[in-house]
């Protein structure tokens, strides 16, 4: 009898470790088949700028000037409030050169006290300072601010704004125009691409990032209270600028500048149907530039710098250099899968310029090019006369 119970106890124990083994085994398939469910596959570069559902936008990587995206980025819209953007170029180009001082108090006439909303009910006659008339476009978007800073660094706003598309024609905006300081005119246009490029060029303010970073900020002693359009200012990181807004006839809009990874973009979209779209799209744009390019300095060969033979010259060698210092976006992580292709003169013939590209340097990914560096004579090289050539002669037969 006790032999049968402990066979009984052994088939028990048996029975419970098999069991236990079981279960186990089952959960850890079941919680293994979940991770399986929830765990997200990141997207793709493809899925990624498949939704973005603005009609136009492009992202443009700054220090390179290299379009990393775009789409219909030549369209023409109508350019609303992001006029004060070129404004607020103008005067930071004066507030640069030392003609402005932020602290500088600027009138206010009669035709900014005219202006319609948005504003900050400037009164004619009022004296208000640069640094308060900043603050009330970058952050509120004001209408009378625009005017007064036009007003007060032109004769007139029609002086200032064929200021305003000058310089737009010397930044290569060549499909924008600009009717006023304000975008109020209907007839003020431009493009993904020309914003683009006026970002650029405002980006080279340093001074300005607070102001473009501020959410929320009181003018006039606490008369105005303003708040950003642009509401990524409140929690996206790297944001250094630029400006949002929305109209009936372009919809919503933004040009936001961003450090990403190093990079330094700038994502315009236009045409949007609300801001939560504009602000998504925005977002999507920069991590997918970020996400998916890098900086990259090239390191030319020792052999493509090293002098070239002159002929019929004053020299006999002509040095050679890389102007400035190259710097070039790369899909990230391909650096060690580029191909370098290289030409080079084998001798010069005098007259050699200043600048003449002697040799070219290039890296390819996938047999496509990534960037071409020229590589340039050092100085200029006349061409030989005869006094320069007796001269010569003497100066070896002496050396013999």
């Amino acid at each position: 009898m006790i032999r049968f119970i402990s066979k009984l106890a052994v088939c028990a124990c048996v029975s419970v470790v098999m069991l236990a083994q079981t279960a186990s085994s089952v959960f850890a398939s079941g919680r293994s088949d979940m991770g399986l469910q929830t765990a997200a596959k990141p997207l793709t570069e493809a899925q990624q700028l498949g939704s973005v559902t603005a009609p136009s936008y492009i992202l443009v990587e700054m220090q390179t000037d290299t379009v990393l995206y775009e789409k219909n980025a030549d369209k023409q819209f109508y350019s609303s409030h992001l006029n004060k953007m070129m404004t607020l170029l103008l005067l930071s180009e004066k507030i640069r050169d030392g003609e402005v001082k932020v602290s500088d108090l600027f009138t206010v006439n009669d035709k900014a006290n005219r202006q319609s909303d948005p504003q900050i009910w400037l009164d004619k006659g009022e004296k208000i300072s640069a640094d308060e008339l900043i603050k009330a476009i970058t952050v509120g978007n004001a209408n009378d601010a625009a005017v007064t800073i036009a007003e007060n660094i032109c004769t007139s706003e029609k002086a200032f704004t064929a200021k305003m598309n000058e310089k737009a024609k010397m930044l290569g905006m060549s499909s924008t125009v600009f009717m006023d300081s304000t975008g109020v005119d209907k007839a003020n246009i431009t493009t993904a691409r020309d914003l683009s490029k006026l970002c650029k060029a405002l980006a080279d303010h340093d001074f300005l990032v607070p102001y473009f970073k501020t959410w929320m900020v009181n003018v006039r002693g606490g008369k105005a209270e303003l708040v950003n359009s642009n509401r990524l200012v409140r929690n996206y990181s790297g944001l250094t600028g630029v400006k949002a807004c929305s109209s009936k006839e372009s919809g919503s809009c933004g040009c936001i500048t961003a450090d990403k990874n190093k990079l330094q973009l700038c994502a315009v979209v236009l045409g949007c149907k609300d801001n939560d779209e504009r602000d998504s799209d925005v977002k999507k744009l920069l991590k997918c530039g970020g996400e998916n390019y890098q900086l990259f300095r090239p390191q030319v060969p020792d052999e493509l710098l090293e002098n070239i033979a002159v002929t019929g010259g004053e020299e006999l060698e002509c040095e050679l250099e890389v102007p400035g210092e190259p710097l070039v976006i790369i899909k990230r992580g391909t650096s060690k899968e580029l191909r370098s292709v290289t030409q080079r003169e084998e001798k010069l013939t005098a007259p050699v310029e200043k600048g003449k590209v002697c040799a070219q340097y290039t890296l390819e990914y996938e047999d496509k090019p990534v960037c071409t560096i020229s590589i340039t004579a050092k100085q200029e090289i006349k061409k030989m006369n005869w006094l320069c050539g007796v001269k010569k002669l003497l100066y070896n037969l002496i050396k013999l």
